[in-house]
């Protein structure tokens, strides 16, 4: 097969950037083709481009409305793209290379760790074949928990596309729906909100917390990267179910199962799923807070959710407490974590809260914030978009061509993740540091 030379000579990080843009750019030209629109007309390239790099980020931001706007050709570009941008490209390559009969390059298998965030090159293979038997499955598994609802309510054939569409949305915390309004028609369904908070949860535990869990019974170990998700995950929807029970408590109607499904559902979605079945305008602004800092924290490295993820945030609540207890090392599970590790995580946070600042400072310059609204309206939206998490206040179908586009910039980081990008534009040029040692002295901080 012929492969461009400037391809070739791309580091894996710009390869990932390079075949993410070209999913990109093949899903906006058939969606701004006139067969892809309920009306039969051709839509704007933009708007097109935009909802490309929604579905391949697994964003779920919108511009026009999923349901409403496209026909099934379209939505059928979407999810594709959606679950390309979910499973990762990687996914697809591997599965060639095996029908073929092919052995993965030492590239391809550097690209396989750099995608899915492993910490090895070896054993990847394997692990992305387990990371689509296990992904497939669990959306065929939600699709038949979403038919049991959605086929006496919509028909078989309208109520299986529902189902299999929402699956694979919510599992790839994607956030597209085909209902219009999101999941309002299912605000007192518990058990629709169940399935789809398992979907997405499930989506959000990421590849190497799975591929623990199942070979747990085989192994009898379990990886300090998972057991720190796992934890992290249970705190989390633990902590996020009991506020949002108190922050609602006004709206409590004396359901409790409705009540509760509610709030497990409203402490997951905000880490990247997407889905709402509330107008989050009219929540109160201890709510916006408490989304807009899950929002940021986002899921687990190597999953299809964004944020910092919990295993950043989690190592840096463990350094902040051994800085408060004095100590040098930063400990758990009786294992000390290395300082790079620790310094990558306020590298992640910093930049991280940076691109906010700046880009929340964009729009606010650009956009015109509707009376009544304050820069939450503005906030919310930078990181949603950045976190790949899909909420809204009602921003993004007005956002002018700078707007989308600066929105466009968050989503594509969000999903291909910040190292990544720095390392893609980085500078080729390597010092070892090794050999060139400089005199310490002092600065006075804090």
């Amino acid at each position: 097969m012929f492969v461009p030379r400037f391809v070739k000579n791309m580091k894996p990080p710009q390869l990932i950037i390079f075949v993410f843009l070209t999913v990109i750019l093949i899903g906006s030209i058939f969606l701004a083709l006139p067969i892809s629109d309920q009306n039969g007309q051709a839509t704007s390239y933009l708007d097109s481009l935009f909802m490309a790099v929604s579905a391949t980020c697994v964003t779920g931001l919108a511009v026009v409305n999923t349901a409403d706007h496209w026909n099934t050709f379209g939505q059928v570009v979407i999810l594709i793209m959606v679950e390309v941008g979910g499973l990762g490209f990687m996914s697809f390559l591997v599965l060639l290379l095996n029908m073929t009969g092919q052995h993965p390059s030492f590239k391809s298998k550097m690209m396989i760790r750099d995608a899915y965030s492993f910490t090895s090159i070896n054993g990847g293979v394997n692990l992305v074949k387990s990371v689509i038997k296990l992904s497939l499955m669990t959306q065929m598994i939600g699709g038949l928990l979403l038919s049991v609802d959605f086929i006496p309510r919509f028909g078989w054939a309208k109520g299986i596309w529902f189902s299999v569409f929402h699956a694979i949305s919510a599992h790839s915390n994607a956030g597209f729906d085909l209902f219009e309004t999101s999941l309002f028609q299912f605000k007192d369904n518990p058990y629709v909100l169940f399935v789809m908070s398992l979907l997405i949860l499930s989506g959000s535990f990421g590849f190497i917390v799975w591929f623990d869990l199942i070979n747990f019974r085989s192994i009898k170990k379990i990886t300090l990267h998972s057991r720190l998700a796992l934890t992290m995950t249970t705190v989390l929807v633990g902590i996020g179910t009991v506020l949002y029970s108190l922050l609602n408590i006004k709206t409590f109607d004396g359901h409790i199962l409705s009540y509760m499904a509610q709030n497990f559902f409203l402490s997951i979605t905000p880490r990247s799923g997407g889905f709402t079945f509330s107008n989050y305008n009219a929540t109160s602004y201890a709510s916006l807070v408490l989304t807009m800092i899950l929002m940021f924290i986002g899921g687990t490295s190597g999953s299809t959710a964004g944020g910092v993820k919990t295993t950043t945030f989690g190592i840096l609540i463990l350094n902040i407490k051994a800085i408060f207890t004095n100590r040098n090392s930063t400990i758990y599970h009786e294992r000390r974590i290395p300082r790079r590790i620790i310094s990558r995580v306020y590298e992640i946070v910093f930049i991280y809260i940076g691109i906010i600042f700046t880009s929340a400072f964009i729009l606010l310059i650009t956009e015109h914030l509707p009376k009544n609204n304050g820069i939450e309206y503005v906030f919310f939206e930078v990181i949603s978009a950045l976190a790949t998490v899909g909420l809204s206040l009602g921003l993004t179908p007005e956002l002018t061509a700078i707007g989308k586009v600066t929105i466009m910039i968050l989503m594509f980081i969000g999903r291909i993740g910040i190292m990544t990008v720095i390392y893609a534009v980085g500078s080729h040029a390597k010092i070892d540091e090794e050999l060139i040692q400089y005199p310490d002295e002092e600065i006075v901080v804090g």
